[in-house]
């Protein structure tokens, strides 16, 4: 996929200004079978707009108004809707007049309902469990690329459309260390987990005891402790401090300054070697939580595979477990049989973890971890390198579309990572690793399939084009891997075409209008949708061109409404001259008249082509669009009959609904 189309790839939509006599639409029922329905009028809104809403309990609440709190990021909106006896319903707007400064798309987090003697709260679960789909209730609050079409434009819209992002590296392992440590616990730890920088595989293996005890895990030299850990560790005032590894690794010198430091009690924990280690932590989990599951790596050839289960790991409290390549030791497989284990997991190829390891613990595990019949061993995660590894880590354990964090690493040096993994684990969150020059591509589909809420940098030498990449695949904001710019025609000081019909229609009112429908039903299907105007502005053509251009777009489409002093009717579509044989801007306006005439019976106009006598598209739009593009006429907005199939918001919602699914059919 090409990564800067991809890096664009966000839709923006507009206001829908309704001519005065337009009732409230009401295709955004959500109808389920729930103790409450919620009728959202719009889902994609510009900051100042508002959308209507109602809300209906099955069994009438004692509350004359409930209140709506929506959360865009880390921002509050909330809107107070007052009960209608008539409709038996709360209704009211919601006034989006709140610029957020990333992901633009509020969610759903509570309703108050706003009795006489208290004040009931619905939160998330319990919405939930009278049947919401939250998520059915997003709004995205779009972001119009700037008019000038600048690198600058296209940068700030990048940045706005995209998730948060947050720097947590430092300008060394120690400092990244302590930014992670301070997002995750500000208000100090009472317990804290430490290791050697450079011994990777005690971090790891750390990962899921420093989520038992809820601690963060600081690094060290082996001989003496820098001072800015010295000074987190004091931030933190952690009653009991753990060293993990031998004096080799953590030194006796290092035990007496962290003493000196914060007057802790001070266990370490450390094996023989590294498989006795992982089974000590193991133990020392077990204390705290039941060991039902494990996750099992090479000791040896396995540091990366080990890390990247760490996060999920530790999110379970269950412990990474390390074995030879041929063979589990005897000490470690007497108490894995011992703890009566429901699975384990396998983190590594045929290379690091051999089939005879897979059929030892299938002989203690109820819940099998293979497939004898098919000869699958459904239980062995691994990849052709660390990134195919890590993405399937990220595939099979976290399976939710919207993650609320991903957290980012360089997969050449692991420290970093492994100090992120309490962090990952309490945020429920995965560590992607990465090469710091470019994104991986074993990890185009996770990236394409989910959303998170913010990303975190966990690694300093990872380049912004990385980190910019991740963040815009990963936004709330991006519908999908398929970009069409939508042009409503006119706007601003250009009205277009207009009549006495319909209370005054104007043209520049009906495109944004159909162009907003179309825009909610592509955005429903993962078809992401940039818009060229927001409102009611004035913008020129070579400006509407210029978005396209900019942003490398599979497919430019242009409303319009049509006028001939009342004689004309019907619906046509322009297509670029270029296709007159045969191509995609043809296809594309062969399926959207098609699609506006399954549900109105417009005269059909046809599909055409229109020269200038240079012999090039008369049309300035599709001749100087780079993409396919077309321009389509919805209908003659001076002629009765036509305007009478279009004479409310529904309506006028339809065929902007036909209009997305004709260009759906041609770009999927």
């Amino acid at each position: 996929m090409n990564k800067r189309k991809r890096l664009l790839t966000s839709g923006i939509a507009t206001i829908a200004i309704l001519a005065p006599n337009m009732a409230f639409a009401n295709e955004n029922i959500v109808k389920t079978d729930s103790s409450i329905n919620i009728n959202l009028e719009k889902k994609s809104v510009v900051l100042g707009s508002k959308s209507k809403v109602s809300v209906k309990f099955k069994e009438k609440q004692d509350a004359d108004s409930i209140t709506l709190n929506y959360m865009c990021y880390d921002m509050p909106l909330s809107t107070t809707i007052n009960y209608n006896s008539q409709t038996d319903s709360y209704e009211g707007e919601i006034f989006f007049n709140k610029d957020p400064e990333n992901l633009n798309v509020w969610e759903l987090q509570s309703i108050d309902l706003n009795k006489s003697d208290k004040k009931e709260v619905l939160d998330k679960e319990k919405l939930k469990s009278l049947g919401l789909n939250l998520s059915d209730y997003d709004v995205t609050q779009e972001y119009i690329i700037d008019s000038t079409v600048s690198n600058m434009a296209v940068t700030q819209y990048i940045r706005k459309t995209a998730a948060p992002t947050k720097t947590l590296s430092g300008a060394t392992r120690f400092e990244t260390a302590i930014g992670i440590s301070k997002e995750g616990w500000p208000n100090g730890s009472n317990k804290v987990i430490i290791v050697n920088a450079e011994t990777v595989i005690d971090g790891v293996i750390a990962t899921p005891l420093a989520t038992t005890y809820d601690a963060p895990i600081l690094i060290t030299n082996s001989s003496s402790m820098p001072d800015s850990i010295k000074s987190e560790l004091k931030r933190l005032n952690p009653r009991d401090v753990i060293i993990v590894g031998d004096q080799k690794s953590v030194s006796k010198n290092v035990e007496n300054q962290i003493k000196s430091t914060t007057n802790s009690n001070i266990l370490r924990l450390n094996g023989e070697n590294r498989h006795d280690t992982s089974l000590l932590i193991a133990k020392e989990i077990d204390k705290y939580h039941d060991v039902n599951k494990v996750y099992m790596a090479n000791a040896f050839a396995g540091e990366v595979d080990a890390l990247t289960i760490a996060a999920k790991a530790g999110q379970d409290k269950q412990p990474i477990i390390l074995t030879d390549k041929n063979s589990i030791p005897s000490g470690i497989y007497s108490w894995l049989k011992s703890e009566n284990l429901d699975t384990a997991y396998f983190i590594g190829g045929e290379d690091s973890i051999a089939v005879d390891i897979i059929h030892k613990m299938a002989d203690i595990t109820p819940k099998h971890v293979n497939d004898p019949e098919n000869s699958i061993y459904k239980n062995r995660i691994s990849g052709k390198d660390r990134h195919e590894t890590n993405a399937k880590v990220i595939e099979r354990f976290y399976p939710d579309s919207s993650l609320d964090a991903m957290l980012v690493a360089e997969s050449n040096v692991l420290v970093d990572a492994i100090t992120a993994g309490p962090l990952g684990a309490s945020l429920n969150s995965p560590i992607l690793i990465t090469p710091t020059t470019y994104v991986s591509a074993y990890h185009e589909t996770n990236l394409k399939n989910k959303s998170a809420g913010v990303v975190y940098k966990v690694s300093g030498k990872l380049r912004s084009t990385v980190m910019n990449s991740i963040a815009s695949s990963l936004s709330k904001h991006t519908a999908g891997n398929k970009t069409v710019v939508l042009d409503a025609g006119h706007g601003g000081a250009d009205p277009g075409a207009g009549s006495n019909l319909n209370g005054g229609a104007r043209e520049k009112d009906y495109t944004l209008d159909t162009t907003l429908a179309a825009t909610e039903y592509l955005r429903s299907q993962g078809v992401n949708v940039v818009l060229t105007r927001d409102t009611d502005k004035t913008l020129t053509l070579g400006q509407r061109s210029a978005i396209s251009n900019a942003i490398n777009t599979n497919l430019f489409a242009s409303v319009h409404y049509n006028a001939s002093n009342g004689s004309g009717n019907g619906v046509e579509v322009y297509y670029n001259h270029r296709d007159a044989s045969g191509g995609p801007s043809k296809t594309a306006a062969k399926n959207v008249l098609n699609r506006i005439l399954e549900k109105f019976s417009f005269k059909d106009r046809g599909i055409k082509t229109r020269l200038n006598s240079s012999g090039t598209d008369y049309l300035y739009v599709l001749r100087n669009t780079n993409a396919p593009a077309i321009l389509i006429e919805c209908a003659f907005i001076d002629n009765a009959y036509d305007m009478g199939l279009l004479n409310s918001s529904t309506k006028v919602k339809t065929i902007g609904t036909q209009i997305g699914k004709g260009i759906e059919d041609s770009i999927k």
